[in-house]
This record gives structure tokens, sequence and C-alpha cells, in this order.
């Protein structure tokens, strides 16, 4: 699988990407490379520090989802926000994070939706994204 973060089409090497397991939460880390658009150096860091998950091990998390569409909504069930970094700290909504196979220690993760960056043109709100990575797996 190839990993990266794509806005619209503009599309980020993933560099890292870590889910971690602490105090019956889980984290998803997903970090990409700098590239340079606009004149500007663009480097999407996609994150969540608390996911609730019916998941203990990596093994349980294959197979497990979360969506949502507004962190307001009343059934938004984490006690924590999923963000986006470009060029400030904005929350991701109209959202599905998902993962596939776990295997020696790493999870695919596939991430969809909609976060505002509020730079230019059709980056400014509403801004679809998507990721796709393998993610290292790490427990406390």
């Amino acid at each position: 699988m190839t990993s990266y973060i794509s806005l619209r089409d503009r599309r980020f090497n993933v560099t890292s990407a870590v889910v971690r397991h602490f105090d019956g939460l889980w984290s998803v880390e997903i970090e990409t490379m700098p590239k340079e658009f606009d004149g500007e150096i663009w480097s999407p860091r996609l994150y969540h520090q608390g996911l609730r998950l019916l998941a203990s091990t990596e093994g349980d998390l294959e197979g497990a989802s979360t969506s949502w569409s507004n962190k307001s909504d009343a059934a938004y069930p984490h006690p924590e926000l999923g963000l986006m970094y470009v060029f400030g700290h904005h929350d991701v909504y109209d959202t599905t994070l998902a993962f596939g196979c776990a295997t020696a220690g790493h999870v695919e993760l596939t991430w969809n939706g909609l976060c505002d960056i509020f730079w230019s043109g059709d980056f400014i709100e509403a801004v679809p994204f998507q990721c796709r990575c393998v993610a290292l797996v790490h427990h406390g």
C-alpha cells in the first residue's frame, strides 16, 4: 500500500504513521513529507489523540472503524478531536477512519473526510482529504 495524504489533487507522501493504545484509548498520528505549493511549504499532519474503539490489541483493530459528521454532534463518541494541521489545527468532519489488515505490529489505515485549511481558492473550507497508510502499532 502506498502511504499518502491527499488534499483535493495535492498528494503528500507519509513519513510517519503511528497508532498507539494507552489508558483504554487509541491515538493516530500521521505526518507527511513537505512540498511547496503557491510559494508556501505544505506538510499536512492528520491526527486524533483520543479514539474510543472496541479494541485492545492490534488484531482487534482489524475491521474496526469509526465515523462522525461533526464534533458537536450529541453522538460524537470520542473524548478528543480528529484534526488536520496544514497552516493551523482544524477539525476533520464528515469523516470515516477504518482499519484493515493487522500483522506484525502494523495496521492498514484509511481515513477520508473534509477539513478546513483557510488558504485560498479550493483550499479554504470543506476540503476533501484522503489518507491511506500502514501504521506502526504501539502500546503504552
